[in-house]
């Protein structure tokens, strides 16, 4: 399983959205390692990073609710 693939069946596993703290969190990978890996998703429009405050939630494609 790729590290994408990871974060992917993680997000379904959560109902399509997390914050990116617990995605940290769950994976045990460092911030830095999961923001790049987020960031790379966000561009390829694998995800979806929305800023609340001070920390993204990270979503599915599509699920608006």
């Amino acid at each position: 399983l790729s590290d994408e693939e990871r974060v992917e069946r993680l997000l379904r596993a959560n109902g399509g959205r997390m914050k990116q703290a617990s995605i940290v969190d769950e994976t045990g990978w460092s911030d830095a390692k999961v923001s790049q890996l987020l960031s790379a998703m966000a561009d390829e429009d694998r995800i979806d990073k929305l800023r609340l405050g001070r920390e993204n939630l990270i979503s599915l494609p599509g699920d608006d609710g």
